[in-house]
């Protein structure tokens, strides 16, 4: 099977790291990387300011795997987030009975075991205490939990990841969800059983190379080059695109101007993935369209 692009970095896969640790801690060891690389200072992923019905937030596009020299980010980002009152994030991974909701959409399917197996026989020849633990669950979380071990053995881990670094941050600051942890369970978990099975063969066979490519493209704030990574990690799945992607960039986009229209904060900052503010219907355009002001912000100006 040819790998196809598959996201890594649009579902809060922090949570389920997490989850999977608890339950498979004695047979899983994510390994992390040693290597210590020098702060970048000039770091600008991709960020916008929102000015809508005299109402300000901040928009930025995240990844949800991260290491110690990515912190602290701009100046431009630091300060915007310091002065926000609130932070709204795509999920809270704190919320929900997620030992249920794994029972409930993380199950596998006895249809497709054979066929699971198949897919990732070559990669358990060397990581057999790791399939012996996935072996339970459906496609979509082994490979969502094979990603985040991948990433650690590169040094990246979700603990510091930008959305859980702004979290852990916030310093009293209200925490807002735009969706939900159930809500993100019951929809990668409704892909059909092929695109699962290509996801779990992209993230067995996806080089360290375009791992980094990723990265690289997110702390330059390359939102051309995120969108061609977004665009061929689709593959040919339309329901990729259309459920993992547009659908939730729409009613995203709806939720925030529902927070700005209510007033309730003073200044909003907003953390969602990356691949929802770059390429095609992406969030920063949506809004637009709402009648929002929505600005590039860079290192020099916002």
């Amino acid at each position: 099977m040819q790998a196809t692009r598959k996201s890594r970095f649009n579902l809060n896969i922090r949570l389920i790291h997490r989850r999977l640790q608890q339950h498979c801690r004695r047979v899983i060891a994510l390994l992390l990387c040693a290597v210590v690389w020098p702060a970048a200072a000039l770091d600008s992923p991709v960020f916008y300011k929102i000015n809508y019905q005299n109402q300000q937030a901040y928009l930025l596009g995240s990844i949800h795997v991260g290491r110690a020299d990515f912190y602290p980010l701009g100046q431009h980002i630091e300060s915007a987030f310091k002065q926000s009152d609130a932070l709204a994030i795509e999920a809270d991974v704190s919320q929900g009975d997620t030992g249920a909701l794994l029972q409930q959409y993380g199950a596998l399917s006895a249809d497709i075991a054979a066929e699971v197996d198949a897919t990732r026989q070559q990669y358990c020849l060397s990581h057999q205490a790791m399939c012996q633990a996935l072996a339970p669950y459906a496609p979509w979380l082994q490979s969502t939990q094979i990603s985040v071990s991948r990433f650690a053995e590169l040094g990246y881990s979700t603990e510091q990841g930008v959305d859980a670094y702004f979290t852990e941050n916030r310093n009293g600051k209200a925490l807002i969800e735009l969706e939900s942890i159930e809500f993100q369970f019951e929809l990668i978990s409704s892909f059909s059983h092929q695109t699962q099975l290509e996801m779990l063969d992209e993230a067995i066979n996806a080089s360290d190379a375009e791992m980094l490519d990723l990265i690289s493209a997110w702390r330059q704030g390359d939102a051309n080059a995120l969108a061609t990574i977004m665009a061929s990690q689709a593959g040919e799945s339309d329901e990729f695109l259309e459920k993992l992607l547009w659908k939730r960039n729409h009613t995203m986009s709806q939720r925030i101007i529902q927070l700005l229209q209510s007033k309730a904060q003073e200044q909003l900052f907003i953390v969602v993935g990356a691949g929802h503010i770059v390429g095609q219907q992406a969030i920063p355009e949506l809004l637009r369209q709402q009648g929002a002001t929505v600005t590039r912000c860079t290192l020099l100006q916002c």
